[in-house]
């Protein structure tokens, strides 16, 4: 069995800093993870990202937008242009040492020229293109990653497998084409089916024989999340976890994570039992 680095945590501190009252992509949530793991993980910080990162998967006119807060999108506020550098960073950093970036705002819903969905650049294809290896990005999140599949559409050395609640926002992921390997699944989706659809998700990723597994973690699968209506319970995410830590350890592929939703209290819980079994 192949030998895999202990995962450290990447936390730049910074991105608690800025919160938009009434807003559920809050420091709570990424607090509340930090309190669950700090005594068990090794942390480090990040700097932000560069023009030159964020232009490996964003449009300059995009990347403009975002630096001169021009935009309104009533989902995705208007914040210091720092902060999504910062967390693209935060990304990149976790992409070089097996690392969970636990950072924000998110990332997935960002496609090359928009924004949307508390997203501004995509982290987690932003942190691959800057690893430049074969990747599979394996999206975990409850809502499809639109921003994700757009970005990465076509590049033949990455392919996209997304496990996610239809009908729900953004109401896309409906097929699989090329690259995209999609999973829909219907609300009140409980642990069987999940933990069944996601082993059929895994063998798409031994098949493409990745040197790179990208995880966009999302813990808004959880039962008692309020933006979603899966019913994965809290003992569901130490399954999750083993059943991708058996893969990445059994064919030795390096890996980084990067942390999307999930929106309930209980999230630094859940985060927990991911890395238990996981690990």
């Amino acid at each position: 069995m192949a030998q895999i680095p202990q995962t450290t945590i990447v936390f730049p501190k910074d991105c608690i800093k800025y919160c938009i009252e009434g807003h559920p992509e809050s420091p709570k949530r990424v607090e509340l993870i930090y309190n669950a793991l700090i005594d068990k993980f090794e942390f480090v910080d990040a700097k932000p990202a560069k023009k030159e990162d964020i232009l490996l998967c964003h449009t300059e006119e995009h990347y403009n937008r975002v630096l001169n807060k021009d935009y309104f999108d009533w989902d995705t506020p208007v914040i210091e242009p720092y902060y999504p550098l910062l967390s693209a960073g935060s990304a990149i950093k976790a992409a070089k040492i097996n690392g969970f970036s636990l950072s924000r705002p998110p990332g997935h819903h960002a496609g090359r020229n928009f924004l949307e969905g508390f997203c501004y650049f995509n982290n987690i294809c932003i942190a691959t293109k800057k690893l430049g290896k074969r990747t599979v990005i394996l999206d975990l999140d409850v809502h499809h990653g639109n921003g994700t599949e757009d970005i990465v559409f076509g590049d033949e050395d990455i392919l996209y497998v997304s496990i996610h609640q239809h009908p729900l926002y953004p109401g896309t992921g409906l097929e699989s084409r090329e690259n995209r390997v999609n999973f829909p699944l219907p609300p009140q989706t409980g642990e069987d089916l999940y933990l069944k659809i996601l082993k059929k998700a895994l063998e798409h990723v031994v098949d493409f024989k990745p040197e790179v597994l990208a995880i966009s973690l999302g813990f808004d699968t959880y039962i008692g999340d309020p933006l979603a209506n899966f019913a994965l319970k809290e003992e569901s995410y130490e399954k999750i976890g083993k059943l991708v830590g058996d893969v990445v350890n059994e064919f030795g592929i390096n890996y980084f994570i990067v942390l999307e939703g999930g929106y309930s209290s209980k999230i630094g819980d859940l985060a927990l039992k991911f890395f238990e079994g996981f690990l």
